[in-house]
């Protein structure tokens, strides 16, 4: 039906548009007293009638080239160490060579300078959307999770788990998977964001994973492309503890172009947790009270370094690597007040549970890949290879202080050491054809090894020793193989463009428990057909559909037997009989861009099937003091299917003024799970808006906004969660530096209320976060390297100009 509707709207659009014709703009700028090229002048048409700005800057020959449709615009050239060129009125109705375009030098107070252009935050194009992070001053100070908060459409829970439109996204930096044990906020928070140029959000194809059902998130790295060197130097500080600093730099020359990365970040979160429960017989009997009050204490201090080349061995030839490492200490305290109480048994308990999560971490990341291009434009094959490996030591001690009926303690601890290796071999070949058309073929292979070494242990006062507990003590290996092969062809015609593909992945995954006496062996092979068609209406609106098939496999965390040990009351395990789900995407995107707004709507259809389900069940076990244990693991649930629509506006009212809003409602809706005791039928919406308002050419404040809705399912419930966030921005020093205060969630009212009802068990968890305070100040570097005259001459046609003027 949606097909039907694509190609019906398409049809009806092309009888009732014509062909709009563009016309070229070139020129050349130099110095007005050295006559040498200069490269990073922008060169600004504004259209006249509609406002309408497009642009250029140019290269390091000085030269420009803007595609133009007929009309009347306003020119200008310059730069603010330039005094600007003007063309009061530019009449286009053919190519236009403006020749040779001589700036002199000026010193300029950047407040007294008023810019007429606007940064786009978000580009779209045939199969993505790309957000230009570096662009957004919300993200100044912060780190790629803060980057992924403020991208339109994506959405990041407490947890770090990342969302496209209600489902996981899979994130990639530069085009490769980043991350060992968990791709989440904890790896990623690592990457500061003022090392993001952009964030790609990408619609799923033959040519990534299958196993991105959400969407594909790349985050791309800054990497220079012109001559020189360049650079940003950035210290932060906040309360509570939010301190740190971090450096890029570049260097390129014809030969060789080298980037890097540093960072060095001490972080510290607290957080208020109040759990209240009821447990319940199967008469809905009243059998026990639970109360827990909870304050964590989260301090974190990370290092952080990266460095990469590009080596240029020819025109043809490129080598490309990079080494990352990483470093991270974390010292997370809680302190667990509880309160016990058996009716039947008339048992009271009180007691205080301190617990000192201890981690140290690492991540090792090794990466080379080759580009060999051919002599047609776009022929070109490229390999990668890539290796990680991800270390975790965690000693974790547990003291439990009885209050009443007795004053009693007893010690315990618990030791998971997590190792984690990765390897990617992937090949990439493209072959372009003369109508605009292009085949892609493809090989990946990806292998994992995981090793899980767990120990919990009570303290024996007369050894003085810890002493193991046998059911929480295990070793878990896990291994995993994935070979996949794709092929698509895709072809881009004036009005229409389309891509299908085709992808088959065959896995292997084995998990050996306890030292080979358990083994889970798991094989499966798939097939993924992607389609993505793209009609053109005109240079300013496009209508889009997208289809693909997934896989969402299950994370080591998931399929880990033992996990977390913190409250021995609720204790979270893996499932290593987890089997994948499989999901079907299908979604018809409109874009269009008017006079003063740009408009994104979206609507989709997610079906996915073995459904992963996290579920609370009470186990056989008791603590010691007679209280019964539950545990929450991952299982394989029924059917999910959503349907929801999306809109992204942006709104110019004013030049000064941007406004961007991002709402997305949606209906989810689960069946055919055990015993239909999880089927549910839940409307919810999620929004993002943002008001950022420019001062001057010097100071600019930023205004966002998140709400999720109330969020229901047949056994949970998560109450409206909302926060807002201030950031202003004063450049300084000719624009080479900035300063940026921010606060994140000003009215303190981020807060967290889940109710449950499962297991027998009636609970309620409430989440209290602190407002956040940061200041940040970073400083720009940069210097081009010398440059030959540019030869070209050539005189300005006078009859295109009504009115030209050199300004002062």
């Amino acid at each position: 039906m949606l097909i039907v509707l694509f190609f019906s709207l398409a049809s009806l659009t092309i009888i009732s548009q014509e062909a709009n014709e563009r016309f070229i703009i070139t020129g050349t700028v130099r110095d007005a007293d050295t006559h040498t090229p200069l490269q990073f002048i922008t060169v600004t048409l504004q259209d006249i009638v509609t406002q309408e700005i497009i642009g250029d800057i140019t290269t390091k020959d000085g030269y420009f080239e803007i595609k133009t449709p007929k009309g009347k615009y306003y020119c200008i050239v310059g730069s603010l160490s330039f005094k600007p060129f003007i063309i009061q009125t530019l009449n286009v109705n053919q190519d236009i060579g403006l020749g040779i375009i001589e700036l002199d030098q000026n010193i300029v107070n950047l407040d007294e300078v008023e810019l007429i252009t606007e940064t786009k935050l978000l580009d779209y194009k045939f199969g993505k959307k790309v957000y230009n992070a570096s662009k957004d001053i919300a993200n100044i100070g912060g780190n790629a999770i803060t980057v992924l908060e403020n991208t339109p459409t994506v959405r990041v829970d407490g947890q770090g788990n990342i969302y496209i439109r209600g489902k996981k996204a899979v994130v990639l930096v530069n085009g490769k998977p980043y991350g060992g044990l968990k791709n989440n906020g904890d790896i990623l928070s690592l990457i500061p964001a003022n090392s993001i140029s952009k964030v790609e959000i990408i619609y799923q194809s033959a040519n990534f994973d299958a196993e991105s059902g959400g969407g594909i998130l790349n985050l791309l790295l800054k990497k220079k492309v012109n001559e020189g060197y360049n650079g940003t130097i950035e210290v932060h500080g906040g309360t509570p503890g939010n301190d740190g600093i971090s450096t890029f730099i570049n260097y390129k020359n014809e030969k060789i172009n080298i980037f890097s990365t540093a960072s060095f970040n001490h972080s510290v979160i607290y957080k208020d947790t109040d759990i209240n429960q009821i447990f319940l017989d199967e008469n809905q009997n009243t059998t026990g009270n639970f109360e827990e009050l909870r304050d964590d204490y989260r301090q974190r201090n990370s290092v952080l370094f990266n460095v990469g080349s590009d080596f240029y061995l020819d025109d043809k030839n490129t080598i490309t690597t990079s080494l990352l490492y990483s470093t991270t200490n974390k010292n997370y305290d809680s302190k667990l007040f509880l309160n016990d109480f058996k009716p039947i048994d008339n048992l009271v308990k009180t007691s205080i549970r301190h617990v000192a999560d201890n981690s140290d971490e690492s991540y090792l990341e090794t990466y080379i890949n080759y580009t060999r291009k051919f002599k047609k434009k776009g022929h070109q094959l490229t390999a990668h290879l890539n290796y990680n490996k991800n270390t975790a030591i965690n000693n974790t001690f547990i003291l439990n202080s009885e209050t009443f009926p007795a004053n009693d303690t007893y010690k315990q601890k618990y030791i998971k050491d997590e190792y984690v290796d990765n390897y990617f071999l992937q090949f990439d070949y493209v072959y372009p054809f003369d109508n605009n058309a292009k085949l892609e073929l493809g090989q990946k292979s990806s292998f994992r090894i995981y090793e899980n070494d767990f120990t919990i242990g009570n303290f024996n006062n007369i050894s003085q020793q810890y002493e193991p507990i046998t059911a929480y003590t295990d070793n878990v290996n896990y291994n995993e193989k994935v070979y996949a092969f794709y092929a698509s062809f895709s072809r881009e015609l004036k009005k229409i463009s389309y891509k299908f593909g085709l992808r088959t992945e065959l896995s292997y995954t084995e998990i050996i428990k306890d030292n080979q006496q358990d083994v889970f062996i798991n094989n499966y092979n798939d097939l993924f057909p992607s389609l993505s068609l793209s009609y053109n209406i005109n240079d300013d609106s496009a209508l889009m559909l997208y289809y693909s098939r997934n896989i969402n496999r299950p994370q080591v965390f998931q399929l880990n037997p033992f996990n977390s040990f913190t409250d021995e009351r609720f204790i979270i395990i893996g499932n290593p009989y987890l089997r994948p789900s499989y999901s079907n995407l299908i979604t018809l995107e409109y874009y269009s861009k008017f006079e003063k707004i740009n408009l994104n709507a979206a609507l989709f259809y997610n079906n996915t099937t073995d459904n992963i389900l996290e579920v609370l069940e009470k186990t056989d076990n008791q603590t010691i003091d007679g209280f019964d244990v539950y545990q929450r693991l991952p299982i394989n649930n029924g059917n999910l299917n959503q349907l929801g629509f999306e809109l992204i506006l942006t709104y110019f009212p004013i030049n000064k003024l941007r406004l961007n809003a991002s709402v997305t409602p949606f209906l989810n809706s689960l069946t055919n799970t055990r015993e239909n005791q999880y089927d549910y039928d839940d409307f919810r919406w999620y929004t993002q808006l943002s008001a950022n308002y420019r001062f001057n050419n010097t100071f600019r404040m930023k205004i966002d906004y998140a709400y999720q809705s109330a969020l229901k399912t047949a056994i949970t419930e998560f109450d409206v969660y909302q926060y807002t966030n201030i950031t202003a921005s004063k450049d300084l020093i000719d624009g080479k530096a900035t300063l940026t205060f921010k606060i994140q969630d000003v009215f303190n009212d981020r807060i967290g209320v889940y109710n449950s009802l499962e297991a027998n068990t009636i609970s309620k968890r409430v989440t209290v976060f602190q407002t956040r305070y940061l200041l940040s100040f970073s400083y720009r570097f940069n210097k081009a390297s010398k440059r030959n005259s540019y030869n070209r001459s050539k005189d300005i046609d006078n009859n295109i100009f009504e009115i030209k003027d050199k300004t002062n």
